[in-house]
């Protein structure tokens, strides 16, 4: 866990950067508080120093100044903070990082869950290695593979390397998007940070709402789906991309170095293919199984009752039955469960959790149990509004925030999550729609059929199935101008949405239209190297920081993995209206006989309906004419009573999206 941030001039600038770069870190000393390093650099040289979080054996040790002595001149400034590793204390280094020369430096966040193997090729090219500090490896691959390292990193991770050798700038992102990065850069300046609102403060950043960031949050749902951020003088580094920049001129080239290739091809259905390829996913699970544990650290298995979520336990448990009986450990001494929910009217999550108790019986290990109540979502509103920097959809933030507050006080280090395995292995609605669609344009009905019949979804279930997918026929075969008009039409929040504001920014919805994913495949590539798994894991980020407790996801950190399951074709994914088709086969043998054979229902479910119900006077107050660029705050707060009490699943989600808008601009703007 750990912060970065610098600023770079190009100019002569008016006041010394070092006013600017510390505040930068005291805004995210909820990122860590353990150590807190400054590096400075002018014509003279550079000056290291420390702040109020750094260590006072480091000071002494290695001649820190104080902050405040920050030469007024200098033109560049990097800092970096960290919370207490779970590493050897002989494994850290002080922060920013530099090799002996003190001419190249990095800030570094995240972990690298290959850092054995890289420490290993690096002696091996002859390269002293100190320690396997994460900052320490990744700033000697440099050093041996300058922009190479992009494809040997495995993990999680953000950082920036400052090459004074070469005068020039190397950051860059992890694949999917574990970590975060911001930036600022013009003709007169870079500034960097690992959040918006450590960027936000800054006085030659612009302040203003980007409007076609909020078209996409309020029309498409989905939030920060371009590098324009909701601030308008905010960019994001994307996941999987890479920026290079020459300190002379300032000029920043910024490419992806990540892609996920996907295949169209529908092959028939073959026992070989389908046993090689549950194969080499196991072996790749099993490979991660020893990456995402810290020996001696309490790790606690996100399990949730459904089939990916047990993935690990289950594998470990597995693991350490072939070790020799004296060497072996109790599950319980080296991991639990943790089970989150909703507190909902009714009960409504006590068959998720018979789910999940069943299952968790079978590895012997302890369960910790996390309801989050309407109470909780009142009062941490505003804060989690603060921290999560980007307007947020669902309350399901709520839940995992008060989660990972239960693991922290449980004496918990890690905690496991599961983002990105349900597109991994097709497992939500949405992908099984899509498999019936792509089945049915194809002519493919036999397939289509018993696909259709196989799932588990009852009469009403099929019925609303054959509607949507008569929709979607209708829809596709469409021109994209009788498209735009259908969604236009048939969404009611555009009549709440200042017409000016659609016009100008319809744009976004028909780029939308046209980058439609055609088959399963490109939505599963779209979705797990896009915005949907991204809001997951920054949502995760800001929460693991805010509870104090390190996240790991193991699914989207095995690159080799989410491109085998990816491009694999559709029909080993999806077989008789059962999804996961892959991982049950990969976990046969391992997995409990009834979690294998359980199908998952493809209804969608809402959360949000009973605490938008009790909020809603509360929330009222928010919708002020502060919003009226984008909406009519008057008509909206007319019909608000009644919006809110016969809120369905996609008004729900529209009147979340403009409450959480609203409070976003409440707190960053007005208080």
């Amino acid at each position: 866990m750990s912060a970065i941030g610098g600023i770079i001039t190009f100019q002569k600038p008016e006041i010394p950067i070092s006013q600017y770069v510390h505040p930068i870190m005291a805004k995210l000393q909820h990122r860590g508080n353990f150590d807190e390093g400054y590096v400075f650099f002018n014509e003279s040289g550079h000056t290291e120093h420390y702040g109020s979080d750094t260590q006072k054996r480091r000071i002494s040790e290695l001649s820190l100044l104080p902050f405040e002595n920050a030469p007024a001149n200098s033109w560049i400034g990097l800092a970096q903070r960290k919370s207490e590793s779970l590493r050897s204390p002989s494994d850290e280094s002080h922060l920013p990082i530099s090799n002996k020369a003190k001419n190249i430096w990095i800030v570094f966040d995240g972990e690298l869950m290959n850092v054995n193997q890289l420490a290993e090729e690096l002696k091996e090219e002859g390269i002293e290695i100190d320690s396997h500090d994460y900052g320490e490896i990744a700033l000697k691959s440099y050093i041996a593979w300058k922009e190479r390292i992009l494809s040997k990193f495995e993990g999680s991770f953000s950082f920036v390397i400052l090459d004074l050798e070469e005068m020039r700038v190397l950051g860059a992102r992890d694949r999917f998007g574990i970590r975060p990065f911001y930036y600022v850069h013009d003709s007169k300046q870079f500034a960097f940070a690992s959040e918006q609102k450590a960027l936000i403060q800054l006085p030659f950043v612009s302040k203003k709402t980007s409007k076609s960031a909020v078209y996409d949050y309020l029309v498409l749902g989905i939030a920060e789906s371009s590098t324009q951020t909701m601030f308008r003088g905010i960019t994001e580094l994307m996941p999987g991309s890479a920026f290079s920049m020459l300190l002379d001129t300032g000029n920043m080239k910024v490419w992806g170095y990540f892609h996920l290739n996907t295949d169209s091809k529908l092959d028939r259905y073959s026992r070989n293919k389908v046993s090689t390829l549950s194969y080499r996913l196991k072996k790749s699970l099993v490979n991660n199984i020893s990456t995402h544990l810290s020996p001696g650290a309490k790790s606690a298995y996100r399990i949730d009752g459904s089939l990916e979520s047990l993935v690990f336990p289950f594998l470990l448990k597995e693991f350490m039955e072939e070790l020799p009986a004296k060497d072996r450990p109790k599950s319980s001494d080296i991991y639990m469960g943790i089970f989150g929910q909703i507190e909902l009217p009714g009960n409504g999550m006590e068959k998720e959790l018979k789910t999940a108790k069943s299952a968790i019986r079978d590895l012997e290990v302890d369960m910790l149990e996390s309801v989050c109540s309407f109470k909780d979502f009142a009062e941490n509103l505003l804060k989690m509004t603060y921290f999560q920097d980007v307007p947020f959809c669902n309350v399901d933030v709520f839940s995992q925030y008060k989660l990972l507050t239960k693991a922290k006080d449980s004496g918990v280090k890690v905690v496991l999550e599961t983002a990105g395995s349900e597109q991994l292995f097709s497992s939500t609605t949405g992908h099984y729609d899509q498999f019936l669609q792509d089945l049915w344009q194809r002519g493919e009905y036999q397939l289509f059929f018993e696909n259709f019949f196989g799932s588990s979804d009852g009469f009403s279930g099929k019925l609303k199935q054959i509607k949507s997918l008569a929709r979607e026929v209708i829809f596709r075969s469409s021109s994209d101008d009788v498209k735009e008009t259908f969604i236009k039409v048939s969404s009611e929040e555009f009549s709440y949405l200042k017409s000016s504001f659609t016009d100008r920014y319809f744009k976004n919805l028909d780029e939308k239209i046209k980058s439609s994913p055609l088959n399963l495949n490109q939505l599963l590539a779209s979705e797990l190297a896009g915005p949907l798994v991204k809001e997951r894991l920054r949502t995760t980020d800001r929460n693991a920081h805010l509870a104090g407790v390190i996240v790991r996801n193991p699914f989207v950190s095995d690159k080799e993995m989410a491109e085998s399951m990816v491009k694999a074709s559709s029909v080993y994914k999806i077989r008789s209206g059962v999804s996961g088709n892959i991982l049950r086969k990969a976990m046969r043998g391992i997995l409990p006989e009834e979690v294998l054979r359980a199908r998952r229902n493809h209804s969608y479910s809402t959360k949000e309906n009973s605490w938008l119900l009790d909020a809603k006077e509360d929330l009222k107050e928010f919708l002020t004419s502060d919003l009226d660029d984008f909406i009519d705050s008057k008509k909206i707060k007319k019909d608000w009573d009644q919006l809110v009490l016969m809120a369905d699943n996609n008004r729900n989600d529209f009147l979340w999206r403009v409450v959480n808008l609203a409070l976003w601009r409440h707190v960053y703007f007005n208080s």
